[in-house]
């Protein structure tokens, strides 16, 4: 299993722009001890540019071919749960892109498919692994910033042009995406979210439908967290907004935590918060 493997024989499904783009990559001798053994994608003239790897136009195909170890899927959202449940049940260890999947219940079928101890299956969350956001979660978890209080993240440099909905005909539809950019680019921050905060106990949403652009899916949202423990939380995103920002604040007993433009800023108080606010 992974534990004894010398190299691991990846196989890309999905050749549109992030699974080209990954693929590239790995074929290009850039991620050690990973091999590009095989690409999926049914436009097979995509497989001109792996000559190396073995080509195949269904996913079922690839997953029963013996070429691989582990896959990694990237796929228009529908796809992600029946092709990480193929690939799951037949040993092989799984890289799903985000979203997991687009409804609940097949998020939950997926992680439900995965039972071997030994196998590896993650979804692609890499910003967990920014140095920023893991000392934010590092300064919360060891009690530095003390109970937080509240809670503004605005999202909005994730900028989007007219030209980029229209790269393929399942981006920004109901039947192809299954949203917009919640389900496209906001995973990433929402993951983060629940990772430093834990999970809301009640969420109220307000969302935009085409709001920037000529699409039928949300482009522009904004949310309000409560937790039980009083924390509040204003979530807001969007891929219409230029020049967009990414500000990260939070309020909390011992300062205020601030990550914008790349740099994070603690100004500690010399009392707590609440001590202050009530003494005389």
């Amino acid at each position: 299993m992974a534990g004894t493997m010398k190299s691991v024989r990846l196989g890309v499904i999905g050749l549109g722009a992030m699974g080209l783009g990954h693929a590239e990559k790995i074929a290009s001798g850039a991620i050690n001890r990973c091999e590009l053994a095989a690409v999926c994608d049914p436009t097979p003239a995509k497989f001109a540019r792996f000559p190396n790897a073995r080509g195949f136009t269904r996913s079922d195909e690839l997953v029963r071919s013996g070429a691989v170890d582990a896959v990694l899927i990237a796929t228009p959202h529908f796809d992600h749960t029946t092709i990480g449940t193929d690939a799951l049940r037949h040993g092989l260890h799984v890289l799903v892109e985000k979203p997991i999947s687009v409804h609940k219940a097949d998020a939950q079928r997926l992680i439900a498919a995965h039972q071997g101890p030994k196998q590896v299956f993650a979804a692609m969350f890499n910003q967990r692994t920014d140095p920023y956001y893991q000392k934010v979660r590092e300064l919360i978890q060891q009690g530095e910033l003390g109970q937080v209080r509240r809670v503004n993240w605005i999202i909005t440099n994730w900028f989007r042009t007219e030209a980029y909905y229209k790269l393929g005909a399942w981006r920004a539809t109901w039947a192809g995406e299954g949203g917009g950019v919640l389900l496209n680019q906001c995973p990433h921050n929402l993951d983060l979210f629940q990772w430093f905060f834990g999970m809301p106990n009640r969420v109220r949403g307000f969302c935009g439908f085409g709001r920037y652009h000529n699409i039928e899916v949300e482009d522009d949202v904004t949310a309000y967290f409560e937790y039980t423990d009083g924390l509040t939380a204003v979530f807001i995103a969007s891929t219409g907004e230029a020049p967009g920002t990414n500000r990260l604040e939070i309020a909390a007993e011992n300062g205020r935590l601030v990550f914008e433009n790349d740099v994070l800023t603690f100004t500690k108080n010399e009392t707590p918060m609440t001590a202050a606010s009530m003494s005389r």
